[in-house]
């Protein structure tokens, strides 16, 4: 007699417990919502870092450079180069899940980004930065002379997007 009296609790909530996530998953962008950044992101990296003991964090910033209200949520790709060649791994994404940020026209959002100096390998030499906006495919390429990388390992991480400018005064108005 218990049983019948729980049952249909238990499946109800069994039901909601296995469509949440799913609809969650699945769940479509809200209507008027405004688009993805894409090709209206500039990317823009500053080469003094601010320096410690085994590396330096640098900022990276994304300026909303097209006509409409636009947004970005991720973690940039980043990748140490010499002379247009990958050296080591892409950077690691850290700290807490991504945000949506939503730039207007003219606003801009930033990243921290880490590069360790070698400590567990013979480091290969770098001069560029790659930087890959979050949701995008195209990339810019910057000069950056840093610590080198490890040929199978990340010695970079990089957090996720963040809402305003990461060096302060900048803004590309």
């Amino acid at each position: 007699m218990r049983l019948t009296r729980w049952l249909p609790g238990a499946l109800i909530l069994a039901a909601l417990a296995i469509m949440l996530p799913v609809g969650a998953a699945a769940a479509p962008a809200r209507p008027g919502a405004p688009p993805a950044c894409r090709a209206s992101l500039e990317t823009w990296f500053a080469p003094e870092g601010n320096g410690f003991a085994g590396g330096a964090t640098y900022v990276v910033e994304f300026s909303n450079i097209g006509t409409t209200t636009c947004t970005v949520r991720g973690y940039p790709t980043v990748k140490q180069l010499e002379n247009g060649t990958q050296a080591g791994l892409k950077a690691t994404d850290i700290g807490p899940a991504p945000a949506t940020v939503t730039l207007k026209q003219g606003q801009t959002a930033h990243v921290a980004l880490t590069i360790h100096a070698p400590a567990s390998c013979t480091p290969v030499p770098t001069n560029q930065l790659r930087v890959q906006p979050p949701g995008n495919t195209s990339a810019r390429v910057f000069s950056l002379v840093a610590f080198g990388a490890c040929r199978h390992m990340s010695t970079m991480d990089v957090d996720a997007i963040n809402p305003g400018v990461g060096i302060p005064f900048f803004t590309i108005h």
